[in-house]
């Protein structure tokens, strides 16, 4: 199985003063840590991945929120090609309703084409659900489902041949030809995410291979998973289903140490991710193909508890021991083929987050790389 790391580059400590600001109150223009050191410290996790052996470093995509400053993540990613020589490198997401796809190509393939024989982009896409995000990029969120449908269609042709024509509602796309013209075939790097039924349908539909990113809970991702193998096996394609899984770690040599680290941390991030989101509103039950989200909102404005606490009651952290124990049986369950691990979140200091990283890569690593987990298959209801 591989192994990935991944930058989030989050200001956690500013959400106050950001939120104290987008309500009209008086605040400082700055926040007390400047966005651009955190960039700077965070490479330093690129660093790590290249010179430790890690199989991938992924980034992601969010805007106008401390919750992740990263706006283009192929951009960012271009940067990280320049700083390393090993690893392969992904996005975990691509926001496709906020981009023209083949823009997106084109990015893909560039990155591809730097890259070279001995090293892999892999696009990871998504639909997206920050209503802050849509509404500063003029992006109508009733419409998300069906620019994403569309745009999975013209990257699955432009990555397959550097070729396309399709006419949909949204996109127009014309005799599209890619320069530089591809090497190969890079359909097989398309990996997608969905927290939806929507997205999950469109996914399983186009037999696009399913990538878990567990912002809600483990166990909500585990059903949409089956969902999705179900739905792909409907629609006619055959065999099990790899996917690759994104999970929250803090490794130490005691578990006391490890706790402390878990318990603040991750329920930074968890509370982050609410408010980043807005879970505690009301506002997503009225969008089209997010009323599931309004469900969750609904719970969570009377007790976000769970929530909170989901993080560190369900990803892998503790010892070398039992983050390898806890990672070996997630892997398992959803028949991943590669974990990509976020070793800094929340206001988690960069000194923490390449100690934990530095024993995971030591005493961690090499027994996950091990593993070699079956695919999930779908199970009839």
């Amino acid at each position: 199985m591989r192994v990935g790391a991944t930058i989030f580059n989050q200001n956690y400590t500013d959400w106050d003063r950001y939120e104290a600001e987008e309500q009209g109150g008086s605040v400082p223009a700055r926040p007390a840590k400047s966005d651009r050191e955190i960039f700077t410290e965070e490479i330093e996790i690129a660093r790590i991945a290249d010179d430790q052996g890690f199989d991938s470093l992924w980034t992601i995509e969010h805007h106008f929120t401390p919750y992740t400053m990263v706006t283009n993540p192929l951009q960012y990613l271009t940067y990280i090609a320049g700083i390393t020589k090993k690893v392969d490198l992904g996005t975990m997401v691509v926001v496709l309703p906020w981009h023209n796809p083949v823009r997106v190509a084109e990015d893909v393939n560039m990155l591809d084409a730097f890259l070279g024989d001995g090293r892999n982009v892999i696009l990871g896409v998504g639909r997206g659900l920050g209503r802050r995000e849509f509404g500063g990029l003029g992006i109508d969120q009733n419409e998300s489902r069906d620019r994403f449908d569309e745009s999975l269609q013209v990257l699955k042709q432009l990555l397959a041949t550097g070729h396309c024509t399709y006419q949909g509602e949204h996109y127009n796309v014309q005799d599209v030809r890619l320069r530089p013209q591809l090497e190969r075939d890079l359909s097989d790097n398309l990996w997608c995410a969905g927290g939806s039924p929507d997205s999950v349908s469109v996914i399983a539909k186009n037999n696009v291979n399913p990538l878990v990113i567990p912002t809600t809970s483990l166990e909500l991702s585990l059903e949409t998973t089956r969902t999705y193998t179900r739905l792909r096996a409907e629609a006619g394609h055959t065999g099990g289903v790899h996917t690759k899984l994104a999970l929250w770690t803090y490794v130490a040599e005691t578990e006391e140490e490890a706790r402390a680290g878990a318990e603040q941390y991750m329920v930074e991030y968890a509370d982050s991710a609410l408010r980043h989101y807005e879970l505690r509103g009301d506002h997503l039950a009225s969008v089209k193909g997010y009323e599931r989200y309004g469900a969750l909102q609904k719970m969570l404005s009377s007790d976000a508890s769970p929530f909170l606490r989901g993080f560190v009651d369900s990803h892998p952290w503790g010892t070398p021991e039992q983050t390898i124990a806890r990672a070996t049986e997630l892997a398992e369950t959803f028949g991943t083929n590669e974990i990509m691990f976020i070793f800094k979140y929340g206001g988690m200091p960069i000194e923490k987050a390449t100690k934990s990283m530095n024993l995971f890569a030591k005493e961690v690593m090499p027994a996950l790389k091990a593993l070699n987990p079956a695919p999930m298959e779908a199970v009839a209801v």
